[in-house]
């Protein structure tokens, strides 16, 4: 199961709480900052298809290959698999 963590989009802190809901979704106040909004969490299956993604670079499948088996735009592959190479980021 894929875990998301909220972010605060003002401070990028991660100290969030709930606060209320508005419209069915929960409104989050960062305690760092007390900024209160709406925070989205990342989609779960868009970060299941970017780990499906980095697999199959490490495999060495071609890049187009990779966007007919997981849909995945062919920019973000070449993106990912720029990311991926680059030691200095990790």
């Amino acid at each position: 199961m894929l875990q998301t963590t909220l972010t605060c989009a003002k401070c990028g802190s991660t100290a969030l709480r709930k606060n209320g809901h508005s419209h069915g979704h929960a409104k989050y106040l960062c305690t760092s900052c007390r900024h209160q909004a709406v925070f989205q969490p990342a989609a779960p299956r868009k970060a299941a298809q970017y780990a499906q993604v980095e697999k199959l670079l490490l495999e060495r499948v071609s890049q187009r290959a990779i966007v007919r088996l997981t849909g995945v735009a062919r920019m973000t592959v070449a993106k990912l698999a720029k990311k991926s190479a680059d030691p200095s980021e990790q």
